[in-house]
C-alpha cells in the first residue's frame, strides 16, 4: 500500500448482544452500555457503544490490508467524537504514510448517519521475520 491508497470499506452491524458480549469481556458494566431507559432520562436516544469495541471494528478495517501477521500496530491515537449506538456502522480511510517498513494510517468510523463517531491515527512497524536454524 502506498500513500493515497484507500482503506477497503467495512461495514459492522453493533448488536445489544455485542455490547453484552464485550462487557463481559471487557468487564465493563457501566449502566451506559445497557439502560436504555436511564440514557433516554438523560436525553441520549439508546445506549452507547463501548469505545474500545468500537476502535476493534477500525482495527479490523486496517487488518484487512495491513495483516497482523506482517504488520505490528507501533503508536495509536484514538479520538470519540460522538456517541455511537448500536446500529450499522461503517469504518473506511488511508494510508497518509507509507515508507520502507512503515505505515502511517488514518481511520474513521461513521455511524448510520454518516457521522464521524471516532478517528484514530495509527503507526505500523513491518514485522522482521526470523528463520530458527
Amino acid at each position: 500500500m502506498v500513500a493515497g491508497s484507500p482503506l477497503p470499506v467495512l461495514e459492522v452491524s453493533i448488536s445489544r448482544q455485542d455490547l453484552v458480549r464485550y462487557a463481559g469481556v471487557a468487564d465493563d458494566y457501566l449502566p451506559r452500555h445497557w439502560d436504555q431507559a436511564m440514557m433516554q432520562e438523560q436525553g441520549f436516544p439508546d445506549v452507547v457503544v463501548h469505545g474500545w469495541l468500537g476502535t476493534a471494528h477500525l482495527l479490523r478495517a486496517v487488518g484487512q490490508v495491513l495483516s497482523p501477521d506482517e504488520w505490528s500496530l507501533s503508536q495509536y491515537s484514538v479520538r470519540y467524537r460522538r456517541p455511537l449506538y448500536p446500529g450499522m456502522v461503517t469504518c473506511e480511510g488511508e494510508v497518509i504514510a507509507a515508507e520502507p517498513g512503515i505505515r502511517r494510517v488514518s481511520a474513521r468510523m461513521l455511524d448510520c448517519d454518516r457521522n464521524v463517531a471516532t478517528t484514530a491515527e495509527l503507526l505500523y512497524g513491518a514485522r522482521t521475520v526470523t528463520n530458527a536454524v
